[in-house]
Protein backbone atom coordinates (compact mmCIF):
# COMPACT_ATOMS: atom_id res chain seq x y z
CA UNK A 1 0.00 0.00 0.00
CA UNK A 2 2.32 2.79 -1.15
CA UNK A 3 1.94 6.11 0.62
CA UNK A 4 2.64 9.64 -0.42
CA UNK A 5 1.75 13.16 0.52
CA UNK A 6 1.78 15.93 -2.04
CA UNK A 7 1.29 19.59 -1.21
CA UNK A 8 1.49 22.63 -3.42
CA UNK A 9 0.98 26.27 -2.53
CA UNK A 10 1.11 28.05 -5.84
CA UNK A 11 1.44 31.49 -4.38
CA UNK A 12 4.61 30.61 -2.50
CA UNK A 13 5.79 27.97 -4.98
CA UNK A 14 6.13 25.51 -2.14
CA UNK A 15 5.43 21.80 -2.41
CA UNK A 16 5.80 18.66 -0.39
CA UNK A 17 5.69 15.08 -1.56
CA UNK A 18 6.72 11.61 -0.61
CA UNK A 19 6.11 10.18 2.84
CA UNK A 20 6.70 6.63 3.90
CA UNK A 21 5.41 5.34 7.20
CA UNK A 22 7.29 3.50 9.95
CA UNK A 23 6.12 2.22 13.33
CA UNK A 24 5.51 3.08 16.98
CA UNK A 25 3.94 0.95 19.68
CA UNK A 26 0.57 1.92 21.10
CA UNK A 27 -0.58 -0.43 23.84
CA UNK A 28 -0.87 -3.37 21.44
CA UNK A 29 1.43 -5.09 18.92
CA UNK A 30 1.72 -3.28 15.60
CA UNK A 31 0.37 -4.51 12.35
CA UNK A 32 2.65 -3.57 9.50
CA UNK A 33 0.86 -1.42 6.94
CA UNK A 34 1.62 0.81 4.04
CA UNK A 35 -1.02 3.21 2.86
CA UNK A 36 -1.81 6.14 0.67
CA UNK A 37 -2.19 9.55 2.21
CA UNK A 38 -2.69 12.28 -0.33
CA UNK A 39 -3.04 15.91 0.32
CA UNK A 40 -2.38 17.93 -2.77
CA UNK A 41 -3.03 21.61 -3.60
CA UNK A 42 -5.13 24.61 -7.80
CA UNK A 43 -7.74 26.15 -10.51
CA UNK A 44 -11.24 26.53 -12.00
CA UNK A 45 -13.44 24.87 -14.65
CA UNK A 46 -16.91 24.51 -16.30
CA UNK A 47 -20.42 23.29 -16.75
CA UNK A 48 -22.94 20.43 -16.60
CA UNK A 49 -23.05 17.34 -14.37
CA UNK A 50 -23.97 13.68 -13.98
CA UNK A 51 -23.15 10.31 -12.39
CA UNK A 52 -20.91 7.42 -13.41
CA UNK A 53 -19.25 4.28 -12.10
CA UNK A 54 -16.78 4.39 -9.26
CA UNK A 55 -14.34 1.51 -8.85
CA UNK A 56 -11.47 0.48 -6.61
CA UNK A 57 -8.03 -0.61 -7.65
CA UNK A 58 -6.57 -3.82 -6.28
CA UNK A 59 -4.91 -1.66 -3.63
CA UNK A 60 -8.14 0.01 -2.59
CA UNK A 61 -7.93 3.43 -4.25
CA UNK A 62 -11.14 5.02 -5.57
CA UNK A 63 -10.96 5.50 -9.32
CA UNK A 64 -13.29 6.64 -12.08
CA UNK A 65 -12.97 6.97 -15.83
CA UNK A 66 -11.98 10.31 -17.31
CA UNK A 67 -12.15 10.92 -21.05
CA UNK A 68 -9.11 12.81 -22.31
CA UNK A 69 -9.16 14.28 -25.82
CA UNK A 70 -7.00 12.19 -28.11
CA UNK A 71 -6.43 9.44 -25.55
CA UNK A 72 -9.87 8.04 -24.78
CA UNK A 73 -10.97 6.93 -21.32
CA UNK A 74 -8.39 6.77 -18.56
CA UNK A 75 -8.57 5.71 -14.91
CA UNK A 76 -8.01 8.52 -12.39
CA UNK A 77 -7.96 8.38 -8.60
CA UNK A 78 -10.69 10.66 -7.18
CA UNK A 79 -8.98 12.58 -4.42
CA UNK A 80 -10.56 15.26 -2.23
CA UNK A 81 -7.16 15.64 -0.58
CA UNK A 82 -5.73 16.98 -3.84
CA UNK A 83 -6.39 20.54 -4.87
CA UNK A 84 -4.46 19.99 -8.08
CA UNK A 85 -4.86 17.16 -10.53
CA UNK A 86 -1.72 15.25 -11.41
CA UNK A 87 -0.25 12.72 -13.85
CA UNK A 88 2.03 9.81 -13.14
CA UNK A 89 5.38 9.56 -14.89
CA UNK A 90 4.45 6.45 -16.90
CA UNK A 91 1.28 8.20 -18.16
CA UNK A 92 3.14 11.34 -19.20
CA UNK A 93 5.61 9.21 -21.13
CA UNK A 94 2.86 7.19 -22.81
CA UNK A 95 0.93 10.34 -23.74
CA UNK A 96 4.05 12.13 -24.94
CA UNK A 97 3.27 15.31 -23.02
CA UNK A 98 6.06 17.90 -22.91
CA UNK A 99 6.68 19.89 -19.75
CA UNK A 100 5.38 23.44 -19.76
CA UNK A 101 8.21 25.93 -20.36
CA UNK A 102 9.33 27.60 -17.17
CA UNK A 103 7.11 25.35 -15.07
CA UNK A 104 9.79 23.81 -12.87
CA UNK A 105 9.11 24.24 -9.17
CA UNK A 106 10.55 22.85 -5.97
CA UNK A 107 8.83 19.91 -4.33
CA UNK A 108 9.57 19.46 -0.63
CA UNK A 109 9.35 16.03 0.95
CA UNK A 110 9.70 14.89 4.54
CA UNK A 111 13.29 13.84 3.92
CA UNK A 112 14.34 16.37 1.31
CA UNK A 113 13.23 18.23 -1.78
CA UNK A 114 13.24 17.85 -5.53
CA UNK A 115 12.19 19.77 -8.58
CA UNK A 116 9.13 18.79 -10.60
CA UNK A 117 7.55 20.07 -13.78
CA UNK A 118 3.97 20.78 -14.73
CA UNK A 119 2.15 19.61 -17.84
CA UNK A 120 -0.73 20.84 -19.97
CA UNK A 121 -3.40 18.15 -20.11
CA UNK A 122 -5.69 17.99 -23.16
CA UNK A 123 -9.35 18.76 -22.50
CA UNK A 124 -11.07 16.20 -20.30
CA UNK A 125 -14.60 15.21 -19.32
CA UNK A 126 -15.92 13.31 -16.32
CA UNK A 127 -19.46 12.79 -14.95
CA UNK A 128 -20.90 15.18 -17.52
CA UNK A 129 -18.44 17.97 -16.73
CA UNK A 130 -15.62 19.21 -18.96
CA UNK A 131 -12.36 21.03 -18.31
CA UNK A 132 -10.12 22.53 -20.93
CA UNK A 133 -6.33 22.13 -20.89
CA UNK A 134 -5.66 21.98 -17.18
CA UNK A 135 -2.15 22.64 -15.94
CA UNK A 136 -1.38 19.57 -13.82
CA UNK A 137 1.56 18.44 -11.74
CA UNK A 138 3.92 15.72 -12.82
CA UNK A 139 4.27 13.27 -9.95
CA UNK A 140 7.80 11.91 -9.49
CA UNK A 141 8.81 8.56 -10.91
CA UNK A 142 7.95 5.69 -8.61
CA UNK A 143 4.69 7.20 -7.35
CA UNK A 144 1.65 5.46 -8.80
CA UNK A 145 -1.55 3.73 -7.74
CA UNK A 146 -1.38 0.96 -10.32
CA UNK A 147 -0.24 0.36 -13.86
CA UNK A 148 -3.65 1.12 -15.32
CA UNK A 149 -4.12 4.40 -13.42
CA UNK A 150 -3.17 7.54 -15.33
CA UNK A 151 -3.41 10.23 -12.68
CA UNK A 152 -5.17 11.94 -9.81
CA UNK A 153 -8.38 13.95 -10.18
CA UNK A 154 -8.30 16.89 -7.77
CA UNK A 155 -10.38 19.78 -6.58
CA UNK A 156 -9.43 21.86 -9.61
CA UNK A 157 -11.84 19.59 -11.52
CA UNK A 158 -14.71 19.06 -9.06
CA UNK A 159 -14.44 21.90 -6.53
CA UNK A 160 -17.37 23.90 -7.99
CA UNK A 161 -19.88 21.10 -7.64
CA UNK A 162 -21.74 18.85 -5.27
CA UNK A 163 -19.59 15.72 -5.35
CA UNK A 164 -21.28 12.40 -4.60
CA UNK A 165 -19.44 9.31 -3.39
CA UNK A 166 -21.65 6.23 -3.07
CA UNK A 167 -19.25 3.63 -1.69
CA UNK A 168 -21.96 0.99 -1.53
CA UNK A 169 -23.38 1.33 -5.04
CA UNK A 170 -19.97 2.35 -6.46
CA UNK A 171 -21.13 5.60 -8.03
CA UNK A 172 -19.41 8.96 -8.43
CA UNK A 173 -21.45 12.03 -9.30
CA UNK A 174 -21.04 15.72 -9.99
CA UNK A 175 -24.07 18.00 -9.54
CA UNK A 176 -24.55 21.69 -10.13
CA UNK A 177 -25.03 23.98 -7.11
CA UNK A 178 -28.40 23.39 -5.46
CA UNK A 179 -28.97 20.02 -7.19
CA UNK A 180 -28.69 17.66 -4.23
CA UNK A 181 -29.19 14.02 -5.31
CA UNK A 182 -32.22 12.35 -3.78
CA UNK A 183 -32.09 9.93 -0.86
CA UNK A 184 -34.87 7.75 0.52
CA UNK A 185 -33.25 7.71 3.92
CA UNK A 186 -32.42 11.40 4.04
CA UNK A 187 -29.19 13.21 4.80
CA UNK A 188 -27.36 14.25 7.94
CA UNK A 189 -25.78 17.62 7.14
CA UNK A 190 -22.71 19.07 8.84
CA UNK A 191 -20.91 22.33 8.03
CA UNK A 192 -17.50 22.23 6.42
CA UNK A 193 -14.78 24.84 5.93
CA UNK A 194 -12.54 25.07 2.91
CA UNK A 195 -8.91 25.56 3.82
CA UNK A 196 -7.72 28.99 2.59
CA UNK A 197 -5.79 28.95 -0.69
CA UNK A 198 -5.90 25.19 -1.15
CA UNK A 199 -9.57 24.30 -0.62
CA UNK A 200 -9.19 21.13 1.43
CA UNK A 201 -12.43 20.02 3.11
CA UNK A 202 -12.23 20.64 6.87
CA UNK A 203 -14.77 19.54 9.45
CA UNK A 204 -15.14 18.65 13.12
CA UNK A 205 -14.98 15.04 14.28
CA UNK A 206 -15.73 13.81 17.80
CA UNK A 207 -13.15 11.25 18.85
CA UNK A 208 -13.86 9.55 22.19
CA UNK A 209 -15.25 12.83 23.53
CA UNK A 210 -12.57 15.10 22.06
CA UNK A 211 -13.34 17.58 19.28
CA UNK A 212 -10.81 17.19 16.48
CA UNK A 213 -10.35 19.26 13.32
CA UNK A 214 -10.21 16.89 10.35
CA UNK A 215 -9.51 16.92 6.63
CA UNK A 216 -11.70 14.65 4.49
CA UNK A 217 -9.35 12.84 2.12
CA UNK A 218 -10.77 10.25 -0.29
CA UNK A 219 -7.24 9.64 -1.55
CA UNK A 220 -6.24 8.27 1.86
CA UNK A 221 -7.00 4.63 2.52
CA UNK A 222 -6.05 4.94 6.18
CA UNK A 223 -7.31 7.45 8.75
CA UNK A 224 -4.67 9.31 10.78
CA UNK A 225 -4.81 11.36 13.95
CA UNK A 226 -1.94 13.33 15.43
CA UNK A 227 -0.70 12.81 18.98
CA UNK A 228 -2.47 15.91 20.25
CA UNK A 229 -5.76 14.38 19.13
CA UNK A 230 -4.88 10.98 20.55
CA UNK A 231 -3.95 12.44 23.94
CA UNK A 232 -7.13 14.54 23.98
CA UNK A 233 -9.06 11.32 23.40
CA UNK A 234 -7.31 9.64 26.33
CA UNK A 235 -4.64 7.60 24.53
CA UNK A 236 -1.30 6.87 26.19
CA UNK A 237 1.53 5.18 24.34
CA UNK A 238 4.92 3.66 24.91
CA UNK A 239 7.22 4.46 21.98
CA UNK A 240 9.41 1.65 20.74
CA UNK A 241 12.45 2.28 18.60
CA UNK A 242 11.78 -0.20 15.80
CA UNK A 243 13.65 0.03 12.56
CA UNK A 244 11.72 2.48 10.42
CA UNK A 245 9.85 0.91 7.53
CA UNK A 246 9.87 2.71 4.21
CA UNK A 247 6.75 3.05 2.10
CA UNK A 248 6.58 4.34 -1.47
CA UNK A 249 7.04 8.07 -1.84
CA UNK A 250 9.07 10.75 -3.51
CA UNK A 251 11.71 10.86 -0.79
CA UNK A 252 11.36 7.29 0.56
CA UNK A 253 11.28 8.80 4.03
CA UNK A 254 9.93 6.83 7.00
CA UNK A 255 7.48 8.08 9.61
CA UNK A 256 6.71 6.14 12.79
CA UNK A 257 3.11 5.50 13.74
CA UNK A 258 0.92 3.68 16.25
CA UNK A 259 -2.41 1.86 15.88
CA UNK A 260 -5.10 2.28 18.53
CA UNK A 261 -8.83 1.62 18.67
CA UNK A 262 -11.22 4.53 19.27
CA UNK A 263 -14.69 3.58 20.45
CA UNK A 264 -16.78 6.69 19.81
CA UNK A 265 -16.28 8.43 16.46
CA UNK A 266 -18.89 10.84 15.12
CA UNK A 267 -19.32 13.47 12.43
CA UNK A 268 -22.34 15.53 13.41
CA UNK A 269 -25.15 13.08 14.17
CA UNK A 270 -23.51 10.27 12.16
CA UNK A 271 -21.74 7.73 14.34
CA UNK A 272 -19.10 5.34 13.06
CA UNK A 273 -18.19 1.90 14.36
CA UNK A 274 -15.22 1.59 16.76
CA UNK A 275 -12.15 1.74 14.55
CA UNK A 276 -8.43 1.21 14.76
CA UNK A 277 -6.78 4.43 13.59
CA UNK A 278 -3.18 5.34 12.91
CA UNK A 279 -1.51 7.88 15.21
CA UNK A 280 1.38 9.97 13.95
CA UNK A 281 2.49 13.59 13.89
CA UNK A 282 2.69 13.48 10.12
CA UNK A 283 4.89 16.16 8.56
CA UNK A 284 1.95 17.18 6.39
CA UNK A 285 0.11 18.61 9.41
CA UNK A 286 2.61 21.50 9.71
CA UNK A 287 2.36 23.14 6.26
CA UNK A 288 -1.45 23.01 6.39
CA UNK A 289 -1.44 24.63 9.84
CA UNK A 290 -2.80 21.62 11.75
CA UNK A 291 0.22 20.67 13.87
CA UNK A 292 -0.54 22.78 16.96
CA UNK A 293 -3.97 21.35 17.82
CA UNK A 294 -5.80 18.01 17.69
CA UNK A 295 -5.94 17.06 14.01
CA UNK A 296 -7.10 14.19 11.86
CA UNK A 297 -7.17 12.99 8.27
CA UNK A 298 -10.35 11.02 7.55
CA UNK A 299 -9.67 8.23 5.06
CA UNK A 300 -11.63 5.52 3.31
CA UNK A 301 -11.27 2.94 6.09
CA UNK A 302 -13.47 5.05 8.36
CA UNK A 303 -15.97 5.96 5.66
CA UNK A 304 -16.61 2.28 4.91
CA UNK A 305 -19.50 1.74 2.47
CA UNK A 306 -21.33 4.98 3.17
CA UNK A 307 -22.89 7.38 0.71
CA UNK A 308 -21.98 11.03 1.14
CA UNK A 309 -22.00 14.30 -0.77
CA UNK A 310 -19.49 17.13 -0.44
CA UNK A 311 -21.35 20.34 -1.24
CA UNK A 312 -18.45 22.65 -2.08
CA UNK A 313 -20.61 25.70 -2.99
CA UNK A 314 -22.87 25.21 0.06
CA UNK A 315 -19.97 24.46 2.44
CA UNK A 316 -21.55 21.32 3.88
CA UNK A 317 -21.06 17.57 4.03
CA UNK A 318 -24.14 15.37 3.69
CA UNK A 319 -23.99 11.78 4.94
CA UNK A 320 -26.83 9.44 4.13
CA UNK A 321 -28.65 8.18 7.23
Amino acid sequence: MPGFTFLSFHGGQRRMAGLGFGHLLCVRPMKRWKFLLTIVFLVPLTLHAGSQDLARTSKGHLVTRVRIAGFGEQWFVVDTGASESALYAHARLRMGLPAEPGSEIEMHGAGGSQKVRRYRLPSLSVAGMSADRLLVSGLPKGIQHGRDVTGVLGRDVFGRYLVEFDLSANRFGLYNPGELPSSRRGWNAVPIRLMPRVGLVMLDVMLDGARVTAVLDTGARKTFVNWRAAHAAGVSAQPRRDAAKTAGGATQHAVRYSLCTFDVIAIGSTRFRPSELAISDLPVFAPIGMDQAPAMIVGLDLLGDRRFVIDYPGRRLLIER
